[in-house]
């Protein structure tokens, strides 16, 4: 059994060591179907010769086969494990040719194969970046030909090729010691598919691998870099700096003019006469020096002096020390001669290792004292290594394995050490998705007095989906804090882990009309922020009679519920302001964005948007009506609906001045009531340009026109006051009045 060395490095990145059929695959499942191929797994050398898929770096986790046939997808189809490295692929029609991904889980370009739709050569442009192709173990891709004829009998072996390259650092010679090493111009995407030849996208950027060994020099040693996307030589080059023969030295050399996938490089650095420098050898993926730890005698565990719990496993080398999920305390006591001593490399969250000297009879041996918090879930895999160091020479490195939480956590949620997720903001829909293992149970829990603000819906692939939800008109919803347990069992109930979710709970008044949850009023201040709005605890009119309310309210008070105007360009509101002459819009710019190309969410508190067309066109029969004067009226929608409005007017003074006439609309559907009123609107940044009675309407969708409300007063033109669909400019300012966004979970 071989075990991979897992080094502090930034672009070596842990991998996991479970196996079988994944949940996790993000590639979109095919139909059941009647025939079953059997195909063995392997993966392979760079010689075509097969490794033994034992270590880290040669396990399948997950395997999903791609079917074409006439250069386009046919179908995904889900491996199945079984012993052995056979997986078994449910297929309908056994022809064309399988392309077969394996720990392809973290490549989100698969989440875009369309059966029907994406072609073969799609397929093999697919891009991913280093860490998504390390993310779930080394992405490997293999292909079998299929020949219907043949059916789906047989057992047919495939080998995979890893679709990354690895970088070892080797300094054996006596007297050499490797302090640093950069690695310039190292490409962060590659290919999922081997093309035709090495090469790189053109979205791939070219960054810096920098590793420093700081007071401890790798001396006598080897070990792992980092992994590559295969990829063209770019001016690549490499910088060693090294100490030997009593001075310092840089040494530079380069890598080969194409970096080639599921190959090692091995760059041996070297300190006598005429043959100092860096030799970069390649080879065999199993034959690189730095893939596991050396079991040397010095530098192995020393079981019986040590001091581990029942569930801490020590693997058959005694290099490598597993440590489960849950908490432990232990000590681990290396072999070493006399003198030596032990260094620490690598971290893991709320992990401590602490180096120790300690007696045995007459004898001193080295140690560490190791404390390990339980780790939360959606934590990974993590590593710590432990290098045993005797006259300053290397003598032997254990590495520590700390598992990674059982349970799988994708999505917003992310707990800290204590078990906390605190949002810190308002925030809904599906905050995770928790996939458990066999044997354990999910539930929520909330303390008396608390809504069950949060809830769990199951998925097909056996998934729980944690939903945020959302209550309308809550009156408690004013930014406090809202908790819940998320509660890990066993099957039994005997064990549990409680993680704490919180959040802030806020929300707008809203009444729903026309299938939509309109907020009652238009934004003021920040429009991101839930402080400046109107809160529910504070609406005026929560019994429903806001048009009453608007007419006979101060005019203070009006100015303050009819809200801000706004541009597209900003989420601060334009307030009213008057200079002694004229009213204006403080803040009014010439040039703008557009509301109706801007993302809908962009201008609005956090779960809410701004309305569309079809939001708007609710409440009118075409795109050019009059809905008539002041006084009630009944007509027909466009979409066949009754719609009752009725219309007042109020003369209006603000900030100790005459503004003029206001309209309020108030529109009944069934039993639900929505009203409209606002300040007008400003045309261009001179104080005075203000029209009060035409409302224009922030409305997403249209590059070009908006919905406004032409009103008029009915001293001017009785009977008037129309809504229309029509093109205005950018640089006039809207009312924003939003509408809530669809929420999945609505709770009492």
């Amino acid at each position: 059994m071989r075990h991979t060395i897992r080094l502090a490095a930034a672009l070596l990145l842990p991998l996991f060591a479970s196996t079988g059929c994944s949940r996790d695959e993000v590639l979109p499942m095919s139909a059941p179907a009647a025939s079953t191929l059997a195909l063995r797994l392997s993966a392979a050398s760079p010689d075509g010769g097969l490794a033994e898929a034992s270590d880290a770096e040669s396990v399948i986790h997950a395997v999903t086969a791609c079917r074409f046939e006439a250069g386009r997808l046919q179908e995904v189809i889900p491996g199945v494990a079984a012993a052995g490295g056979l997986y078994t692929f449910s297929t309908a029609t056994p022809r064309g040719e399988l392309r077969l991904v394996a720990n392809g889980a973290g490549v989100e370009a698969l989440g875009s194969l369309l059966p029907g739709v994406t072609t073969l050569a799609d397929f093999e442009r697919l891009e991913a970046s280093l860490g998504e192709m390390t993310r779930e173990g080394l992405a490997m891709t293999g292909r079998l030909t299929l020949d219907a004829a043949e059916g789906a009998a047989g057992e047919r072996a495939v080998t995979l090729r890893r679709s990354v390259a690895r970088i070892d650092l080797r300094s054996r010679e006596a007297g050499v010691e490797v302090h640093s090493v950069v690695i310039r111009r190292v490409a962060d995407r590659g290919y999922l598919w081997e093309p035709s030849a090495p090469a790189s996208p053109s979205s791939a950027a070219r960054d810096e691998f920098r590793r420093d060994y700081g007071d401890r020099p790798l001396t006598g040693a080897g070990e792992t870099l980092l992994y590559l996307c295969e990829q063209t030589n770019d001016a690549m080059e490499i910088e060693v700096t090294a100490r030997f023969g009593g001075g310092w030295h840089r040494l530079r050399s380069t890598l080969p003019a194409a970096i080639r996938r599921n190959t090692v490089y091995t760059l041996e650095v070297r300190g006598h006469g005429a043959a100092a420098g860096i030799e970069v050898i390649s080879g065999s993926w199993e034959t690189g020096p730095g893939v596991e730890s050396t079991p040397v005698a010095e530098g192995l565990i020393d079981v019986a002096l040590s001091e581990l719990p029942d569930d801490v496993r020590v693997n058959a080398a005694c290099d490598t020390l597993y440590i489960p999920h849950t908490p432990s305390r232990l000590r681990v006591v290396l072999r070493g001669g006399a003198g030596s001593e032990v260094t620490v490399d690598g971290a893991v969250r709320g992990v401590e290792v602490t180096p120790q000297r300690l007696t045995r009879g007459l004898e001193q041996v080295a140690a560490v004292e190791v404390s390990s918090p339980l780790r939360v879930p959606g934590t990974k895999t993590g590593y710590v290594g432990l290098t045993l160091w005797r006259d300053g020479v290397t003598s032997g490195r254990v590495v520590l394995c700390f598992a990674a939480h059982p349970v799988r956590v994708e999505g917003e949620l992310s707990f800290d050490d204590a078990g906390l997720c605190d949002f810190g903001r308002y925030i809904e829909g599906e905050l995770a998705r928790i996939t458990l293992p066999e044997g354990m149970q999910l539930r929520l829990e909330f303390a008396d007095g608390e809504s069950r603000w949060m809830d769990l819906a199951g998925t097909e692939e056996g998934a729980w989906r944690l939903l945020g939800g959302w209550k309308p008109n809550d009156p408690t919803a004013d930014g406090r804090e809202q908790e819940g347990q998320l509660v890990i069992t066993d099957a039994a109930g005997g064990y549990a882990e409680r993680y704490t979710v919180r959040r802030r709970n806020w929300g707008l008044p809203v009444v729903k009309i026309g299938g939509e949850w309109w907020c009652k009023y238009n934004l003021r201040g920040n429009a991101k922020r839930f402080e400046d709005q109107v809160p529910i605890a504070g609406d005026p009119a929560a019994d429903g009679a806001l048009a009453d309310h608007l007419i006979a309210c101060d005019g203070e008070e009006l100015l303050t519920l009819l809200g801000d105007q706004y541009q597209a360009c900003s989420p601060e509101g334009l307030p009213l302001r008057h200079n002694g002459t004229a009213f204006y819009h403080e803040g009014m710019v010439s040039t703008t964005q557009n509301y109706g190309t801007l993302d809908p969410a962009e201008m609005a508190p956090y779960g809410y948007r701004i309305p569309d067309y079809d939001d708007y066109a609710f409440f009118t029969r075409n795109e050019n009506y009059n809905i008539g004067g002041v006084g009630e009226r009944t007509y027909t929608n466009a979409a066949g609906e009754s719609i009752t409005v009725r219309i007042q007017e109020r003369k209006a003074e603000f900030l100790g001045h005459a503004y003029g006439t206001i309209a309020v609309y108030e529109f009944r559907s069934g039993d639900a009531v929505w009203v409209l009123a606002g300040l007008g609107h400003q045309w261009n940044t001179t104080a005075g340009s203000i029209s009060p009675m035409m409302l224009l309407l922030a409305t997403w969708g249209n590059a070009s026109k908006t919905w406004v409300m032409e009103g008029y007063a009915a001293a001017d033109r009785p009977g008037q006051n129309w809504i229309k669909f029509m093109a205005q400019n950018t640089t006039k300012t809207r009312l924003v009045r939003c509408v809530k966004t669809p929420v999945e979970y609505i709770y009492d």
